[in-house]
């Protein structure tokens, strides 16, 4: 194995098993040594490539975000129809909370303080994200497939009453998962975006 995968493999390793530890007990009550000794790091190597406890949750966080941006892309740009594009969108983020709970309750949650670099870092992968989805969504808003509203609006219009439920199940008040109701999500997402021209 390179050293460059023995790094990704290292790095990889500390943030699934620091995830599981903010999961328990939140990222400011996480001990680093119990880290460092589930994921078999030394302190020089956790330093040297997260800098510290926040760092491994910045780092994860930007890793989830990322991860999540590139499968819900991959699930929407080969639809050929607004509707069939809008329920993709719902399936995958219904499929990804219930497949990886603890991941989207960190990602979910408000508890991580994001550095100015992170922050940085964080909105370019939002701004090629949002302009991915744009230039999907403008030729089906311009066929009259989707309704025509300012480019910010889509995403909260379409996923917002999933995001709800998601953190609901997650926090234990909704007992069906995300994805067993994916199906009642897709249907009220698409009607709620749906075009006028739309059989």
């Amino acid at each position: 194995m390179s050293r460059q995968n023995r790094t990704s493999e290292l790095k990889n390793r500390v943030m699934q098993v620091a995830l599981t530890h903010f999961a328990k007990a939140g990222i400011e009550r996480t001990n680093v040594g119990d880290i460092l000794k589930d994921a078999q790091c030394s302190v020089g190597s956790l330093y040297h490539h997260f800098g510290n406890k926040e760092g491994i949750a910045e780092a994860l966080f930007i890793e989830g975000i990322r991860q999540f941006n590139g499968g819900l892309l991959a699930a929407l740009l080969s639809r050929r129809t607004g509707e069939t594009g809008v329920r993709a969108i719902i399936r995958y983020c219904c499929q990804w909370v219930t497949e990886q709970p603890a991941l989207a309750a960190f990602l979910l949650s408000r508890e991580i303080k994001l550095s100015e670099s992170a922050k940085r870092e964080l909105k370019e992968l939002d701004r090629a994200f949002g302009q991915a989805l744009y230039d999907w969504f403008v030729p089906h808003v311009q066929k009259g497939e989707l309704l025509e509203l300012p480019r910010s609006l889509y995403i909260p219009i379409i996923c917002g009453p999933t995001l709800e439920y998601s953190r609901l199940w997650l926090s234990g008040r909704n007992r069906r998962s995300p994805d067993d109701v994916s199906a009642l999500l897709a249907e009220a997402a698409w009607q709620s975006i749906r075009g006028d021209l739309t059989p």
